[in-house]
């Protein structure tokens, strides 16, 4: 008896299977549908959860590339202001070297252009970028592109030098008033001459100068040909205060120099003259 129920149990459930196979070929597509209304907001809700993720995902590696674009256009950017700022550099340069052949400085001397790096105005000091490697010796004249008297070569280094300037204590050097266009007492009248000394802080005095010359305030003073520490006829400045007495034998002035230290960016150093 038990068997015959056993048998019975099992032909009911394979005809049940087969039922259901048979009903799901039959009714394939009302069931795909129904399985698809049941799982649609499922779906819906997981699509929504992959899409917000894909699209952090995206955002990330946007981020990460418009960075990247930045850094190079950063980059660029960086580069062509370096090539812009050594292009007005050179303009500089070629400016400095036009006034100096406008003045004929290069048909008279040898020149080597030079820039200063360090001003050191209360000791009457500047530094410049050329050194021993350039070739630069002690006691070269330094001058501007309007041929001014700046100073001269104190020390030599690898890869700069040092420039006394002429208002410092330690320069003096023999000068002289420029005569062209300066009224003469008597054409037998001569040069008026003396001697230049720096008093420090940009100042220079023109001293040794005989009570009787015709000296007067304006008056231009230059290099002259005595003592050969520097060319002749480089501009120095002009004829400030005089001080004269009928007691000293000479008379002093101030010179207001034609150099200015704190506007000056290129020089030339006179190799030879």
């Amino acid at each position: 008896m038990k068997f015959l129920a056993n048998k019975k149990k099992i032909i009911t459930f394979v005809f049940g299977l087969l039922l259901i196979v048979f009903l799901l070929n039959v009714f394939q597509k009302e069931v795909r549908g129904f399985f698809y209304w049941f799982s649609s907001p499922i779906q819906k809700v997981l699509w929504r959860i992959g899409d917000k993720s894909a699209g952090f995902f995206k955002s990330i590696v946007s981020a990460d590339n418009l960075k990247k674009e930045n850094s190079e256009l950063k980059q660029k950017n960086q580069k062509l202001l370096a090539e812009i700022v050594k292009l007005k550099e050179l303009e500089k340069e070629n400016n400095i070297l036009r006034e100096a052949l406008g003045a004929g400085l290069q048909k008279e001397f040898n020149l080597i252009l030079t820039e200063i790096i360090s001003k050191d105005v209360s000791q009457d000091y500047i530094l410049i970028d050329k050194g021993f490697k350039e070739g630069i010796l002690e006691n070269k004249p330094v001058i501007n592109q309007e041929n001014v008297l700046v100073g001269r070569i104190s020390d030599v280094y690898n890869n700069f030098s040092k420039v006394i300037l002429i208002s410092n204590k330690k320069v003096s050097f023999d000068t002289k008033i420029y005569a062209e266009g300066k009224p003469a007492e008597s054409e037998q009248e001569e040069d008026i001459s003396g001697l230049a000394s720096g008093q420090g802080g940009s100042k220079i005095s023109f001293g040794f100068v005989p009570r009787e010359k015709n000296l007067t305030q304006g008056d231009i003073v230059i290099t002259s040909v005595l003592g050969g520490i520097f060319p002749k006829g480089l501009l120095v400045g002009t004829i400030g205060k005089i001080e004269k007495s009928d007691l000293e034998p000479f008379q002093e002035a101030e010179i207001q120099p034609f150099f200015d230290i704190k506007s000056s960016t290129f020089l030339f150093i006179v190799s030879d003259f």
